[in-house]
């Protein structure tokens, strides 16, 4: 056992001390002013990790877990959530601050969580099939190997908590499903699906606060705090006024939510989607029908980086708004160099990785832009995650 003093929450939830040689250690579940013991489980060169064994000198901050699991994801249950949404902050700052990213005075103060329970309308477990026909599901624990087995989740929507505790989802599980992941709106009730099980109710109706419904594929991408994607959109229309451009290009544009609810605002602004998915372009056609914006909003299937050098072409570039919603790994390096090189006049960029939109936020700055402004919406309160927009312009 090794005693470490903590004195911060790591970007990911971790808490981060050191050890009495000086060493640095990342743990899950203790507080920054504790003291603690910690089984080492693994030894770097640079720093280890651990797992907490017992706490010698506890923080004030601590309070009792809503949560009953032992599993990674809910990185803050032990602590308020005005403590969680500080450390939030502080790690969002430190990532545009470090290397020069963005002025201070640009980053906005945080859009905290409405509530931090019951706000998942999509739950995905990892399954195991038991030897004697049973199925474990549950979620993978920091190894990302081991299963921890789950009966309730404080984050799921109590309509899929009942949904998964019933049970009746497994008759239908082969044992060559390895996830079942269950979907809930107030439209279409619960559905769930697994490797080989298609979801009864193949398009959903999701619903966005200020912005109306919208169809979705089962198993496509869309926000899964629902209470919370309505500030989203609103923050991207805010920021996408500011802007002078004519045109929207919206890159990974699922279902077109934004570009829908940006046309809906900017009556003189046209807007052009793509996204790779041609069942999510499909329902963006529809939706902007729904919206009556149709003749204003035009969306393609195809892979973003191939379909950016066209697009800017086709529109003109300094009058053209740049909106990207890329995956957790950020954007790929083939579109930031057509990004790069297209010369849009502003690019407003969603991210739900702090990390990698440092990471292209430095590629861009090389290539001219500059923040205007940028901000944390937490999309995803308990856990380690939340959502970033950041709003940049091309200098002349």
């Amino acid at each position: 056992m090794e005693k470490v003093e903590i004195h911060a929450f790591a970007f990911g939830g971790r808490a981060l001390g050191r050890m009495p040689d000086g060493k640095v250690c990342f743990v899950r579940g203790a507080l920054p002013g504790e003291t603690v013991l910690v089984r080492i489980t693994s030894e770097k060169k640079r720093y280890s990790e651990g797992e907490l064994s017992e706490i010698l000198s506890a923080s004030p901050l601590r309070c009792k877990a809503a949560c009953p699991n032992p599993c990674p994801g809910c990185s803050y249950m032990h602590v308020s959530y005005e403590t969680e949404l500080e450390w939030k902050q502080r790690q969002f700052e430190s990532f545009l601050l470090r290397g020069g990213l963005a002025e201070r005075k640009v980053i906005a103060s945080p859009a905290g969580a409405e509530r931090r329970t019951a706000w998942r309308n999509k739950l995905k477990l990892s399954l195991e099939h038991v030897p004697d026909g049973s199925i474990r599901a549950g979620y993978r624990a920091e190894d990302n190997v081991s299963l921890i087995e789950v009966h309730d989740c404080s984050l799921a929507a109590k309509e899929i908590l009942e949904a998964y505790q019933s049970g009746g989802w497994k008759k239908r599980v082969s044992r060559g499903d390895r996830a079942v992941t269950f979907r809930f709106t107030p439209a279409d009730g619960v559905c769930f699906f697994t490797d080989t099980v298609r979801p009864a109710v193949p398009l959903l109706t999701e619903t966005i606060a200020g912005f109306g419904e919208f169809r979705t594929p089962a198993e496509s991408f869309f926000q899964i705090n629902a209470g919370m994607s309505g500030r989203l959109a609103e923050r991207v229309v805010a920021l996408a006024e500011r802007c002078e451009a004519k045109f929207l290009l919206e890159l990974y544009c699922g279902c077109g939510c934004f570009s829908i609810a940006v046309a809906e605002r900017r009556k003189e602004m046209f807007c052009h989607g793509v996204e790779i998915d041609p069942r999510s372009i499909a329902c963006a056609k529809e939706n902007a029908k729904l919206h009556g914006v149709a003749e204003r909003c035009a969306f393609s299937a195809g892979d973003a980086g191939k379909s950016l050098g066209r697009l800017l072409r086709a529109a003109s570039p300094e009058e053209t708004l740049l909106l990207v919603d890329p995956p957790r790994t950020g954007m790929d390096r083939r579109a930031l160099e057509r990004i790069r090189t297209g010369r849009a006049g502003w690019i407003l960029y969603v991210s739900c990785a702090p990390d990698t939109l440092a990471r292209d936020l430095a590629f861009l700055r090389a290539g001219g832009y500059r923040v205007l402004e940028s901000g944390l919406i937490d999309m995803f309160p308990s856990t380690a995650h939340f959502e970033t927009v950041t709003l940049l312009k091309r200098e002349s």
